[in-house]
Protein backbone atom coordinates (compact mmCIF):
# COMPACT_ATOMS: atom_id res chain seq x y z
CA UNK A 1 0.00 0.00 0.00
CA UNK A 2 1.10 3.43 -1.29
CA UNK A 3 0.65 5.67 1.87
CA UNK A 4 -0.35 9.41 1.17
CA UNK A 5 2.38 11.78 1.85
CA UNK A 6 2.28 15.78 2.74
CA UNK A 7 4.44 18.69 2.58
CA UNK A 8 4.44 21.86 4.12
CA UNK A 9 6.29 24.37 2.20
CA UNK A 10 9.35 22.02 1.51
CA UNK A 11 9.24 20.21 4.70
CA UNK A 12 7.65 16.93 4.65
CA UNK A 13 4.93 16.73 7.76
CA UNK A 14 3.03 13.70 8.95
CA UNK A 15 -0.58 15.51 9.18
CA UNK A 16 -2.64 18.42 7.56
CA UNK A 17 -3.13 21.35 9.76
CA UNK A 18 -6.06 21.85 10.94
CA UNK A 19 -6.00 25.50 9.89
CA UNK A 20 -4.95 24.51 6.41
CA UNK A 21 -7.23 26.90 4.12
CA UNK A 22 -7.69 24.33 1.64
CA UNK A 23 -9.72 23.05 4.21
CA UNK A 24 -11.18 26.37 5.53
CA UNK A 25 -11.94 28.32 1.97
CA UNK A 26 -11.21 25.32 -0.59
CA UNK A 27 -8.41 27.72 -1.63
CA UNK A 28 -6.29 25.65 -4.26
CA UNK A 29 -6.30 23.16 -6.93
CA UNK A 30 -5.74 19.65 -7.62
CA UNK A 31 -5.01 17.01 -10.48
CA UNK A 32 -6.25 13.49 -10.70
CA UNK A 33 -3.81 11.63 -12.83
CA UNK A 34 -4.01 8.32 -14.07
CA UNK A 35 -1.24 5.70 -13.77
CA UNK A 36 -0.36 2.73 -16.17
CA UNK A 37 2.21 0.94 -15.35
CA UNK A 38 3.74 3.30 -13.21
CA UNK A 39 3.79 5.93 -16.25
CA UNK A 40 1.25 8.88 -15.57
CA UNK A 41 -0.87 10.00 -18.58
CA UNK A 42 -0.54 13.55 -19.67
CA UNK A 43 1.41 14.55 -16.72
CA UNK A 44 3.43 17.56 -18.66
CA UNK A 45 -0.37 18.93 -19.25
CA UNK A 46 -1.36 17.86 -15.88
CA UNK A 47 1.40 20.13 -14.57
CA UNK A 48 1.09 23.19 -16.90
CA UNK A 49 -3.56 22.61 -15.47
CA UNK A 50 -2.24 23.30 -11.83
CA UNK A 51 0.32 26.03 -12.52
CA UNK A 52 -2.36 27.60 -14.33
CA UNK A 53 -4.77 27.44 -11.62
CA UNK A 54 -1.92 28.89 -8.71
CA UNK A 55 -1.42 31.34 -10.71
CA UNK A 56 -5.20 32.07 -10.93
CA UNK A 57 -5.14 31.69 -7.36
CA UNK A 58 -1.83 33.67 -6.83
CA UNK A 59 -0.52 30.74 -5.10
CA UNK A 60 3.14 30.08 -5.32
CA UNK A 61 4.20 27.13 -7.65
CA UNK A 62 7.37 25.53 -6.07
CA UNK A 63 9.36 23.99 -7.89
CA UNK A 64 10.05 21.61 -5.04
CA UNK A 65 6.81 19.79 -6.10
CA UNK A 66 7.62 18.14 -9.41
CA UNK A 67 10.65 16.26 -7.18
CA UNK A 68 7.91 15.41 -4.99
CA UNK A 69 6.14 13.72 -7.29
CA UNK A 70 8.99 12.14 -9.18
CA UNK A 71 9.98 10.84 -5.91
CA UNK A 72 6.35 9.25 -5.13
CA UNK A 73 5.95 7.78 -8.20
CA UNK A 74 8.94 5.81 -7.81
CA UNK A 75 7.63 4.19 -4.85
CA UNK A 76 4.42 3.30 -6.98
CA UNK A 77 6.55 1.57 -9.79
CA UNK A 78 8.29 -0.06 -6.81
CA UNK A 79 4.55 -1.25 -5.66
CA UNK A 80 2.26 -4.06 -7.64
CA UNK A 81 -0.17 -2.91 -9.17
CA UNK A 82 1.85 0.06 -10.28
CA UNK A 83 -1.51 1.00 -12.14
CA UNK A 84 -4.08 3.53 -10.84
CA UNK A 85 -5.10 7.14 -10.00
CA UNK A 86 -2.30 9.62 -8.47
CA UNK A 87 -3.93 12.84 -6.89
CA UNK A 88 -2.08 16.08 -6.47
CA UNK A 89 -3.94 18.38 -4.14
CA UNK A 90 -1.66 22.23 -3.47
CA UNK A 91 -3.66 24.37 -0.94
CA UNK A 92 -2.25 28.24 0.74
CA UNK A 93 -1.38 25.91 3.64
CA UNK A 94 -2.60 27.98 7.27
CA UNK A 95 -4.04 30.55 7.88
CA UNK A 96 -5.63 32.98 10.15
CA UNK A 97 -9.36 33.10 10.12
CA UNK A 98 -11.38 34.99 7.96
CA UNK A 99 -10.75 35.25 3.78
CA UNK A 100 -7.47 37.28 3.81
CA UNK A 101 -4.41 35.08 2.24
CA UNK A 102 -1.46 35.30 4.77
CA UNK A 103 1.14 37.66 3.13
CA UNK A 104 3.66 34.60 3.05
CA UNK A 105 1.94 31.60 2.24
CA UNK A 106 3.34 27.86 2.69
CA UNK A 107 1.75 25.62 0.66
CA UNK A 108 0.38 22.35 1.22
CA UNK A 109 1.04 19.51 -0.73
CA UNK A 110 -0.89 16.63 -0.85
CA UNK A 111 -0.24 13.20 -2.59
CA UNK A 112 -2.01 10.03 -2.46
CA UNK A 113 -2.51 7.12 -4.81
CA UNK A 114 -5.43 4.54 -5.57
CA UNK A 115 -4.34 0.99 -6.89
CA UNK A 116 -6.78 0.15 -10.03
CA UNK A 117 -6.06 -2.74 -12.28
CA UNK A 118 -6.89 -1.60 -15.84
CA UNK A 119 -9.65 -3.73 -17.37
CA UNK A 120 -11.58 -3.50 -20.12
CA UNK A 121 -14.21 -1.17 -20.26
CA UNK A 122 -17.66 -1.52 -21.81
CA UNK A 123 -18.37 2.06 -21.57
CA UNK A 124 -15.53 2.79 -24.07
CA UNK A 125 -16.98 0.30 -26.44
CA UNK A 126 -20.54 0.33 -26.30
CA UNK A 127 -21.37 3.75 -25.19
CA UNK A 128 -23.49 5.53 -22.48
CA UNK A 129 -26.78 6.45 -21.84
CA UNK A 130 -26.76 10.64 -20.37
CA UNK A 131 -29.24 12.34 -18.32
CA UNK A 132 -29.50 16.42 -18.26
CA UNK A 133 -27.82 17.60 -15.13
CA UNK A 134 -30.11 18.22 -11.82
CA UNK A 135 -29.16 22.64 -12.15
CA UNK A 136 -26.86 24.82 -14.21
CA UNK A 137 -23.44 25.91 -13.24
CA UNK A 138 -23.02 29.18 -11.77
CA UNK A 139 -20.91 31.04 -14.48
CA UNK A 140 -17.68 33.06 -12.82
CA UNK A 141 -15.10 33.37 -15.75
CA UNK A 142 -11.91 34.39 -13.00
CA UNK A 143 -12.17 30.50 -11.90
CA UNK A 144 -13.35 28.98 -15.91
CA UNK A 145 -11.33 26.53 -16.97
CA UNK A 146 -8.70 25.50 -13.87
CA UNK A 147 -9.65 22.65 -11.55
CA UNK A 148 -9.97 24.75 -8.20
CA UNK A 149 -11.06 22.64 -5.23
CA UNK A 150 -14.22 24.17 -4.71
CA UNK A 151 -16.41 21.59 -6.62
CA UNK A 152 -19.06 21.59 -4.54
CA UNK A 153 -21.56 21.99 -7.51
CA UNK A 154 -20.04 18.53 -8.97
CA UNK A 155 -20.35 16.87 -5.69
CA UNK A 156 -24.21 17.93 -5.80
CA UNK A 157 -24.62 16.84 -9.05
CA UNK A 158 -22.84 13.83 -8.62
CA UNK A 159 -25.64 13.03 -5.46
CA UNK A 160 -28.37 13.80 -8.06
CA UNK A 161 -27.54 11.65 -11.15
CA UNK A 162 -26.57 8.29 -8.92
CA UNK A 163 -30.09 8.95 -6.97
CA UNK A 164 -32.12 10.18 -10.36
CA UNK A 165 -30.95 8.57 -12.93
CA UNK A 166 -29.03 5.30 -11.56
CA UNK A 167 -29.09 3.79 -15.46
CA UNK A 168 -26.88 7.01 -16.87
CA UNK A 169 -23.35 7.27 -16.57
CA UNK A 170 -22.46 11.24 -17.26
CA UNK A 171 -24.98 13.73 -17.50
CA UNK A 172 -24.90 17.37 -19.99
CA UNK A 173 -24.39 20.07 -17.66
CA UNK A 174 -25.35 23.68 -18.99
CA UNK A 175 -24.91 27.33 -17.45
CA UNK A 176 -27.27 29.53 -16.30
CA UNK A 177 -28.11 30.98 -19.95
CA UNK A 178 -28.85 27.69 -20.98
CA UNK A 179 -25.25 27.06 -22.72
CA UNK A 180 -23.41 23.55 -22.79
CA UNK A 181 -20.56 23.34 -20.51
CA UNK A 182 -19.52 19.99 -19.80
CA UNK A 183 -20.28 16.61 -17.61
CA UNK A 184 -20.25 16.29 -13.96
CA UNK A 185 -16.61 14.80 -14.25
CA UNK A 186 -15.80 14.81 -17.76
CA UNK A 187 -15.82 17.54 -21.04
CA UNK A 188 -18.62 17.20 -23.81
CA UNK A 189 -17.60 17.11 -27.61
CA UNK A 190 -19.93 16.27 -30.11
CA UNK A 191 -19.60 16.04 -34.34
CA UNK A 192 -21.63 17.52 -37.18
CA UNK A 193 -21.07 17.39 -40.62
CA UNK A 194 -17.50 16.28 -39.93
CA UNK A 195 -17.01 19.23 -37.63
CA UNK A 196 -15.39 18.15 -34.18
CA UNK A 197 -17.33 20.39 -31.58
CA UNK A 198 -16.76 21.03 -27.62
CA UNK A 199 -18.35 24.08 -25.72
CA UNK A 200 -15.88 27.03 -24.93
CA UNK A 201 -15.42 27.35 -21.19
CA UNK A 202 -14.80 31.12 -20.91
CA UNK A 203 -17.85 31.50 -17.62
CA UNK A 204 -17.65 28.39 -16.17
CA UNK A 205 -16.20 24.81 -16.40
CA UNK A 206 -12.73 22.80 -16.15
CA UNK A 207 -10.28 22.72 -19.64
CA UNK A 208 -9.67 18.81 -18.95
CA UNK A 209 -6.04 17.86 -20.11
CA UNK A 210 -7.69 15.17 -22.38
CA UNK A 211 -9.97 17.73 -24.38
CA UNK A 212 -7.23 19.93 -24.45
CA UNK A 213 -4.60 17.21 -25.80
CA UNK A 214 -7.44 16.07 -28.28
CA UNK A 215 -7.97 19.09 -29.98
CA UNK A 216 -4.51 19.32 -30.26
CA UNK A 217 -3.98 16.43 -31.87
CA UNK A 218 -6.79 17.01 -34.26
CA UNK A 219 -4.64 20.08 -35.66
CA UNK A 220 -1.85 17.71 -36.33
CA UNK A 221 -4.30 15.44 -37.97
CA UNK A 222 -6.05 17.49 -40.15
CA UNK A 223 -9.32 17.23 -38.16
CA UNK A 224 -11.49 20.14 -38.25
CA UNK A 225 -12.41 20.86 -34.58
CA UNK A 226 -14.46 23.77 -33.06
CA UNK A 227 -14.35 25.50 -29.74
CA UNK A 228 -18.13 27.42 -29.78
CA UNK A 229 -20.56 28.06 -28.11
CA UNK A 230 -23.19 25.44 -28.03
CA UNK A 231 -26.98 24.37 -26.95
CA UNK A 232 -29.02 21.44 -26.58
CA UNK A 233 -30.32 21.98 -30.04
CA UNK A 234 -26.49 21.79 -30.84
CA UNK A 235 -26.34 18.37 -29.32
CA UNK A 236 -29.73 17.24 -30.25
CA UNK A 237 -28.81 17.68 -34.23
CA UNK A 238 -25.00 16.00 -34.02
CA UNK A 239 -24.20 13.07 -35.89
CA UNK A 240 -21.92 11.91 -32.86
CA UNK A 241 -21.18 12.59 -29.51
CA UNK A 242 -18.94 11.92 -26.06
CA UNK A 243 -17.85 12.60 -23.04
CA UNK A 244 -14.03 12.90 -22.53
CA UNK A 245 -11.84 12.22 -19.12
CA UNK A 246 -8.15 11.67 -18.60
CA UNK A 247 -8.87 8.92 -15.94
CA UNK A 248 -11.26 7.25 -18.66
CA UNK A 249 -10.72 8.64 -21.78
CA UNK A 250 -13.38 8.58 -24.07
CA UNK A 251 -16.95 7.09 -23.47
CA UNK A 252 -19.19 7.36 -26.62
CA UNK A 253 -23.00 8.60 -25.77
CA UNK A 254 -26.04 6.50 -26.85
CA UNK A 255 -28.52 7.93 -25.70
CA UNK A 256 -29.85 11.26 -24.31
CA UNK A 257 -33.60 12.91 -24.07
CA UNK A 258 -35.22 11.43 -27.15
CA UNK A 259 -31.94 11.14 -29.32
CA UNK A 260 -30.00 7.88 -29.24
CA UNK A 261 -26.78 7.53 -31.75
CA UNK A 262 -24.38 4.65 -32.82
CA UNK A 263 -20.49 4.94 -31.94
CA UNK A 264 -19.61 7.47 -35.12
CA UNK A 265 -16.97 6.76 -37.16
CA UNK A 266 -15.12 10.14 -35.69
CA UNK A 267 -15.71 8.86 -32.32
CA UNK A 268 -13.62 5.86 -32.78
CA UNK A 269 -10.82 7.92 -34.59
CA UNK A 270 -11.00 10.16 -31.21
CA UNK A 271 -10.00 7.08 -29.20
CA UNK A 272 -7.57 5.27 -31.70
CA UNK A 273 -6.17 9.12 -31.70
CA UNK A 274 -5.86 8.88 -27.95
CA UNK A 275 -4.94 4.81 -27.21
CA UNK A 276 -1.30 5.50 -27.12
CA UNK A 277 -1.27 7.50 -24.75
CA UNK A 278 -3.48 4.95 -22.48
CA UNK A 279 -1.21 2.06 -23.37
CA UNK A 280 0.56 0.20 -20.96
CA UNK A 281 4.44 0.66 -22.14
Amino acid sequence: MIAPRLWQGVREVSALSALDRGLACADGVFETIRVIGGRPVLLEQHWARLSAGCAVLGLPDLAFWRQAVTAYLQDIRAASPCHGVLKIVVTRGPGERGYLPPVAPQPTLVLTWQAQEPAPDPRVRDGIRVADAAFALAEQPLLAGIKHLARLEQVLLRQALAQQHPDCAEAVVQDSHGRLVEGVFSNLFLVRDGVLMTPALQRCGVRGVLRDALLDACVVQGISALVSDLGPEDLLQADECFFANSVFGIWPVTAWRNRTWRVGEMTRQCQALISPWFAEQ
